[in-house]
């Protein structure tokens, strides 16, 4: 395998990382959205926490390809 190569592979793997972290912070945002909607006040906290581990893994895949980048 040649360095472009690496580079391209490199280059594939942190845009689907970083395409990854995108669609999570969408669904995080129709959970939130969700969870304002539910007349349950119990489920509607359980929602939020949830879509906000989301975000965290988001931003942890956004920083894990960012590094990549920088190899």
């Amino acid at each position: 395998m040649t360095r472009n190569d690496d580079d391209t592979a490199q280059h594939r793997t942190t845009s689907t990382m970083h395409d990854t972290a995108a669609q999570l912070e969408r669904t995080e945002a129709l959970m939130h959205a969700a969870a304002e909607r539910s007349p349950d006040p119990a489920t509607k906290a359980r929602q939020h926490a949830l879509a906000d581990r989301i975000t965290a893994q988001a931003k942890a895949i956004d920083r894990r390809a960012d590094d990549l980048d920088d190899a």
